[in-house]
């Protein structure tokens, strides 16, 4: 019998040998492969050379029998000249012939004849210097008679009595030619180019349908020892560059037209040399890829098994780190949960036990998808259910997979009819029973790795249990010390240590909502502070559901703060928008300033944002209560009856973010100070609060700051912005570098009559 050494030995030699064959198939295969190639383009070149010279042998005669043409009716023109007769009737006669589109005579005067009439050419062109070109055919050049246009011309003197007395000129147009032999071309499956070799610009053109010049080549990646001055040097020849246009070599055959100075190139892509080549060779690779795939296959068969441990092994170790870090790490169980998720390819993991721990992650594109509330309460509950089937005394740890099916729809409908609503096809958890009823369950929802699932949370799942637990137990007097004790949320310690943490993380799609109880002060005074404590409980809780999984700090008496990442701004506002509607009920107010980043960068910095705004808030909420002013000339200031008596206690909060409040009346330009220390000047002349705000302007604020500034001394324009039910702001810089904000407020419902406004200097 072979010992495992030799068992060892023979898997090894089989692999290597496995390895080898393969190495030996590839390269007889990649060697046929460059056999074909380097034979399809030999056959390629020798293609194109006998297609150049079908073509330039028709184009040839083509031109070479549009010249016989001219010549004959050179002849006839001479005779009608010696018998002192009119162009006309063979202007009449003519019809198109071969290339040849029109004709028209030059005479001595320069005066051109045509069938439509006579031009003068004058200063276009010399009969003289024609005269003495004889027969000729050119490239591209310009229209004599229309601007604009290009042609190809054909000339033949008209002779009488041994003289010159006329150019017979014949048309040739660039779309007629062009047509002719992009067709031809078409059906060659290649590219023409025909060139006037003196100018180098094109006749025919198959690629652009404007014809381009031969220099439009200097500038292409000329392959092997081939170049652009071939073409100008070389009468006939071999080339090859690649496309600007497809990035494909280029395979060409150039030559000469015999008898016309013109060039001619026939092209083919590399696409189209090689078409056939290609197919062979992907038969070729095809059949090469088949063998290596079974060779893989077998190969993949020997190790995976391996692999799949080692992988196990490894996410195993990494979760098992992450939850030792549990004490020292904010986001452990969430990192955990995310390495769950990610490796079992599910929606989302979870966490839960009867000790009321509940943690989750999703994949954030499905974060509409989480249970939350009543609905994630019922799903755990039912998980527990099932738990409770457990046999604890012969099982430490169970698993279990729920899938909504007809054996589920009979014994649990409510449940089946959950799932599929919640769109819920496989939940997939490990249960940890003990004998005290304490009972903890892993889990993920919808995986697509049910196999590695089960071993990978039954591997972990008592980690799980025991680093809660140790947390739970060995870190109450750290939880005591980061809660408020009356509201259950975060406190200052703990917003203090986690604003490090978010400036480290800089965490995308980061908000900051600063939240502040209005009439907290009343409700104390007029019930006591059982209620107030009753309305900051409810206020903090409510908070913690609409922003369920984000941290919630209560930040003093009255204000509490919230930090949501990884949630969008449209998501925000309807958290806010969802912990606005919880409060109606009860009647509670709130003033709320948010601040949002795509990422965070300073947490301070938003904060800062976030309160300002609330501010502004608050007291927006203040104005718009019942608005009876009471002034009070003695003490240098007015008070505003707002529906409750403590408006001290509104404008205490409001004087350490504000710099000045004033009552302003656009009819008569009177002022009063609100409850404030005089900001505009100590000497202040309140009778004319124009002039007041002009001396602040000229003294205080940053001459880049003048005009718009000034803006707001437009009363007429002031109101009408308000009477928009929009509210005039601008931010400016005063010269000692502070940043102020300046807001005017309307304190009438009659939006056709705004007089009383309230006027709002604010530290930005």
């Amino acid at each position: 019998m072979a010992t495992t050494y030799e068992r060892k030995r023979r898997k090894q030699s089989n692999i290597i040998y496995t390895i080898i064959t393969a190495v030996l198939i590839c390269a007889v295969v990649f060697a046929m492969v460059e056999n074909f190639y380097l034979m399809a383009e030999k056959d390629a070149y020798e293609i194109l050379h006998l297609q150049t010279k079908q073509i330039k042998d028709d184009l040839t005669l083509q031109l070479k029998s549009d010249r016989e043409n001219l010549v004959t009716m050179a002849n006839f023109a001479s005779k009608l000249y010696s018998d002192g007769e009119s162009y006309s009737i063979m202007f009449e006669s003519f019809k198109p012939i071969g290339l040849l589109s029109n004709i028209g005579i030059l005479n001595p005067d320069n005066t051109f004849v045509t069938k439509m009439g006579e031009i003068d050419l004058s200063g276009k062109i010399s009969f003289s210097e024609e005269a003495l070109r004889g027969e000729y055919v050119t490239g591209r050049v310009a229209d004599l008679t229309r601007d604009g246009e290009e042609i190809i011309r054909t000339a033949v003197p008209i002779k009488a009595n041994g003289e010159t007395v006329g150019i017979l000129y014949g048309v040739i147009r660039l779309d007629v030619i062009g047509e002719k032999y992009v067709n031809m071309a078409r059906e060659l499956d290649a590219q023409l180019f025909v060139y006037d070799k003196e100018t180098g610009k094109f006749v025919i053109d198959t690629i652009s349908k404007i014809p381009g010049e031969l220099k439009s080549f200097k500038d292409r990646e000329f392959n092997g020892n081939y170049t652009y001055e071939d073409f100008e040097n070389n009468e006939k020849g071999f080339s090859s560059f690649k496309s600007k246009f497809t990035g494909e070599d280029l395979y060409i055959h150039y030559s000469t037209l015999e008898d016309f100075d013109w060039g001619i190139m026939l092209a083919r892509y590399e696409s189209q040399v090689f078409a056939e080549t290609h197919g062979i060779s992907r038969s070729l690779l095809f059949a090469f890829a088949a063998i290596i795939v079974i060779l893989t296959g077998y190969l993949n068969i020997i190790m995976q098994k391996e692999r799949n441990r080692r992988k196990l092994n490894e996410e195993s170790s990494a979760i098992r780190k992450l939850l030792l870090e549990i004490n020292q790490q904010h986001e452990s169980i969430t990192a955990a949960l995310k390495r769950i998720k990610e490796f079992s390819s599910s929606r989302s993991a979870f966490f839960a036990d009867t000790d009321g721990e509940d943690h989750h992650y999703i994949k954030p594109s499905l974060a509409d998808m989480l249970l939350t509330g009543n609905d994630r309460t019922y799903f755990i509950g039912e998980l527990f259910k099932y738990a409770a089937n457990i046999n604890k005394e012969k099982l430490s740890i169970g698993f279990m997979q729920i899938i909504p099916n007809n054996h589920l729809l009979n014994t649990n409908p409510e449940l089946y009819q959950f799932l599929t609503v919640h769109e819920i096809y496989d939940v997939s958890f490990a249960i940890l029973p003990d004998k005290n009823n304490h009972v903890s369950i892993l889990g993920t929802i919808n995986p697509k790795k049910s196999s590695l699932v089960r071993r990978l949370v039954a591997d972990i799942a008592v980690c799980f249990s025991i680093a809660l637990y140790n947390k739970r137990h060995l870190n109450k007097t750290e939880l005591a010390a980061t809660t408020d004790a009356l509201t259950g949320a975060l406190n200052r310690v703990a917003y203090k240590k986690d604003i490090l943490v978010f400036d480290e993380e800089l965490p995308e799609d980061f908000a900051c909502i600063y939240i502040d109880v209005n009439e907290l002060h009343i409700r104390n005074n007029k019930y006591g502070h059982a209620a107030g404590d009753e309305m900051l409980i409810y206020i903090a809780n409510s908070l913690k559901e609409s922003f369920f999984g984000h941290s919630v700090y209560r930040m003093g008496g009255d204000e509490f703060l919230v930090f949501a990442k990884n949630m969008s701004q449209e998501n925000v506002n309807q958290s806010i928008e969802t912990f606005i509607r919880q409060l109606e009920p009860k009647g509670y107010h709130v003033a709320i300033g948010m601040s949002f980043r795509s990422r965070n960068t300073n947490c301070e910095e938003m904060v800062h944002e976030a309160e300002v705004r609330m501010y502004e808030a608050k007291a927006e909420y203040y104005q718009k209560k019942e608005n009876i002013s009471i002034a009070r000339e003695s003490d240098n200031y007015s008070q505003i009856k707002t529906g409750i008596s403590e408006i001290d206690t509104m404008i205490s909060v409001l004087k350490d973010h504000y710099n000045g409040i004033y009552k302003v009346s656009l009819a008569t330009d009177k002022a009063n100070r609100i409850l404030m220390p005089a900001y505009l000047g100590y000497n202040e002349n309140e009778d004319h609060f124009s002039n007041l705000l002009k001396t602040y302007i000229n003294e205080l604020v940053h001459p880049d700051s003048h005009r718009a500034v000034t803006n707001f001394l437009n009363y007429d324009a002031i109101k009408r912005i308000l009477a928009e039910g929009k509210t005039p702001s601008i931010t400016y810089k005063k010269v000692n570098g502070d940043s102020v904000t300046l807001s005017v407020y309307s304190l009438t419902e009659d939006t056709d009559n705004v007089n009383d406004t309230l006027w709002v200097f604010a530290r930005d």
